[in-house]
């Protein structure tokens, strides 16, 4: 377990120092997990999440997961989040044009997945590898579709290790891939092209639609389960992630391109779980 703490600490560091900027956040969650039958729960949460550097609030988040074990070794489960990120900088000018306000605003997303997962039990220790599927649907009729899909899908990939050789205290630790699997993609004609204004240059570009596929996340956690007694437990934990999307600045007709690069953010998390279980 040590071994593993230690590595996963490492990669995540060591990942950290080739970021552009690193930021902090927190998250708070509670959620209700419903046992319907034996293998089968039915659990509804709400999380808050704060923006980088506890700026402001980022975003609520509610959950509906439907799991089911039909043997020790293996889970699957589906599942829907309403995304309700917290926008600011909405502009709207007054009557008399003497001042201008600004407001925030929800900007809902709908993401539906479904996953599968194999444990393996060595004594006190359970390893495990889930593989998952999202869609992430982004109902926003102001976006650019050139600069990134309405929906967009996703593979993470989960490998973990739980101790459960105390009953009250059971730590764990992951790291999880994020994989994009059709990120916006195009490509540029031509020299580049500078407006009259000599300050907004731009590329000819040729949208190619959405077959760009890579790697935009590298997560390690660690936390522990607390079980306060048979209907309650508390999980505090630790998020180190390593993000790196590929952001495309394109014009609404999708004909020119301003830039296009990854950008890196290393993000150091802080997080508390509450679960009532009947």
């Amino acid at each position: 377990m040590k071994k593993i703490l230690l590595s996963t600490i490492a990669v995540l560091v060591a990942v950290a120092a080739q970021a552009q900027s690193a930021s902090f956040a927190g998250r708070a969650s509670a959620e209700v997990d419903y046992k319907i039958v034996k293998g089968l729960h039915l659990s509804v949460g709400e999380e808050i999440r704060s923006n980088d550097n506890f700026s402001a609030l980022g975003s609520l988040r509610t959950n509906v997961t439907l799991s089911y074990k039909p043997a020790q070794f293996l889970k699957l489960g589906a599942g829907y989040t309403l995304i309700n990120p917290w926008k600011n900088g909405k502009e709207i000018e007054l009557e008399d044009e003497s001042t201008t306000k600004y407001y925030g605003f929800w900007a809902p997303k709908h993401r539906f997945h479904a996953s599968v997962a194999g444990i393996l039990r060595l004594g006190y220790f359970h390893l495990s590898l889930r593989e998952r599927v999202q869609l992430t649907h982004n109902g926003d009729s102001g976006m650019n579709i050139y600069q990134a899909p309405r929906n967009e899908v996703a593979l993470r990939s989960r490998l973990g290790v739980r101790y459960k050789g105390w009953k009250v205290v059971e730590p764990f630790a992951f790291f999880e891939l994020r994989t994009q699997l059709n990120g916006a993609w195009g490509s540029t004609s031509g020299s580049q092209q500078t407006k009259k204004d000599g300050v907004t240059t731009y590329y000819d570009y040729t949208p190619a639609g959405y077959t760009h596929v890579y790697n935009d996340r590298y997560r390690g956690e660690l936390g522990v389960d607390l079980n306060l007694g048979k209907h309650h437990s508390l999980s505090p934990y630790l998020l180190l992630d390593y993000l790196s999307e590929y952001e495309l600045d394109t014009s609404k007709n999708g004909k020119k391109l301003f830039s296009a690069a990854y950008s890196n953010l290393f993000r150091v998390s802080l997080g508390l779980g509450y679960t009532f279980k009947f």
